[in-house]
């Protein structure tokens, strides 16, 4: 499944793409007051380096990856390649307002406030059983609310393609990956060093000019 994430300077950057109506606004918002919601999750190895998630975000995000890309035989552990440093760095190249968003919507994952309204749970996402959490996932992604199925489509499609666009995972899938040498002639910006570009689509080839032919008069 392919993520939408608008990027940066995208047209509706003012009102953000997880943002549908003013019960979508407060379910983002929704982040203090009572004990269920100031709840402490999981504490997790923070690595260094991170470009955009708190400890906090972080910790829910790694939780996500283990769920959405599990170990499995022949593939790379998430863990091994970084996956969830992978994701901050994804995050960092959005447009403000969608990563403000994401932001939220990791919290709003963690917190145990709506946890307890929407599944009856009364602990934080992050300390929960792979099974519960596998469980609160699908929830999400079966809700009849659009900004928790929105979110869980954002949540899954930034975790996959963090753990993918690893190359190290592709000879797992079978991906050779892009030939050497060889460079998109169609692609905005042409990286084939000193090579020249080739033709392709979008691409013009300077030829002087022809020259005017005579007219023929009957």
């Amino acid at each position: 499944m392919k993520m939408y994430l608008p990027p940066r300077g995208a047209p509706n950057s003012r009102r953000g793409f997880l943002k549908k109506g003013l019960f979508g606004g407060l379910l983002l918002a929704l982040g203090g007051g009572g004990f269920l919601a100031t709840r402490r999750g999981a504490q997790v190895l923070i690595p260094p380096g991170l470009q955009v998630l708190s400890a906090a975000e972080y910790a829910v995000m790694w939780a996500i990856v283990q769920r959405f890309v599990p170990a499995r035989e022949g593939f790379p552990a998430a863990d091994a390649i970084q996956t969830t440093v992978a994701a901050d760095g994804i995050i960092a190249m959005l447009e403000d307002v969608t990563r403000d968003e994401i932001k939220q919507l990791l919290m709003l994952f963690e917190n145990a406030l709506p946890n307890f309204l929407f599944g009856g749970r009364s602990v934080p996402f992050t300390q929960l059983g792979p099974t519960e959490q596998d469980e609160v996932l699908a929830e999400w992604r079966d809700s009849r609310l659009t900004l928790r199925r929105t979110g869980y489509r954002a949540l899954r499609g930034l975790a996959v393609a963090a753990y993918y666009g690893n190359k190290a995972t592709w000879s797992a899938v079978g991906y050779p990956g892009p030939p050497p040498g060889i460079h998109d002639p169609s692609a905005p910006v042409w990286k084939g060093g000193g090579e020249p570009r080739p033709i392709g689509n979008g691409t013009m080839l300077e030829q002087p000019p022809e020259e005017p032919k005579p007219e023929v008069t009957p």
